[in-house]
């Protein structure tokens, strides 16, 4: 079985991760800057107070570091914007490689299927040839059953039973009954397994009925 690689999407999982920290790692810079911003706002405000009350000049270098600081947290702000425009520019251009890769993906696991469809088509076809087995000996039963108690049963005044009856599958039965369980597969089963993907309650209580 030939192993997917799947080089692009891997390629575009690491794009989007990195892209993902990055933009984890800006906004962790940004809730920094605010912080920052803020509490050099309050000095800044605390200092002019105190100019006004003591009659002396603000300090400008309070200023220049809180502009420094609001410079930088819109850089960084624009920074984190603009990523999300950037991976998706890169995700587009990633585009038809990675759906090249899904098509390799299904072509590729399109095989396993076929094997399994194949084994499922033989045991089919195993199953519906004992069916035939059945019907051909079940037939031969009834006439061999009717030749040789036919006459005798009529002599001695005995009914004689139809021979249909015995050793019976019903075709026409619609699903699995407790108490009447028969090797035949029916619609109740296949739609368990289908569906739930696990052998029906009576089947798997049933599965050796008729081992000796």
């Amino acid at each position: 079985m030939k192993l997917f690689k799947g080089d692009t999407i891997k390629r575009v999982n690491k794009l989007i991760d990195n892209a993902e920290k990055r933009k984890q790692k800006l906004a962790e810079k940004v809730d920094k800057l605010k912080a920052e911003y803020e509490a050099m706002y309050q000095m800044e405000q605390d200092d002019f107070n105190n100019a006004i009350i003591e009659g002396g000049e603000p300090d400008k270098k309070l200023a220049k570091a809180r502009k420094e600081i609001g410079e930088e947290l819109q850089e960084t702000k624009s920074q984190l914007s603009m990523i999300d425009g950037v991976i998706q520019s890169e995700l587009v251009k990633q585009r038809e490689e990675v759906e090249k890769e899904r098509r390799e993906f299904v072509a590729e696991k399109g095989e396993e299927f076929r094997e399994l469809f194949d084994e499922i088509n033989e045991l089919k076809l195993a199953y519906l040839n004992k069916i035939i087995e059945y019907r051909n000996k079940h037939v031969a039963y009834g006439n061999e059953y009717v030749r040789t108690f036919r006459d005798v049963s009529e002599r001695v005044g005995l009914r004689l039973s139809d021979p249909r009856d015995h050793h019976k599958l019903n075709f026409n039965q619609g699903h699995q009954v407790s108490g009447y369980y028969s090797p035949m597969l029916y619609q109740d089963e296949v739609r368990e397994v289908f569906i739930n993907r696990k052998l029906p309650y009576l089947t798997e209580k049933n599965k050796d009925a008729f081992k000796k």
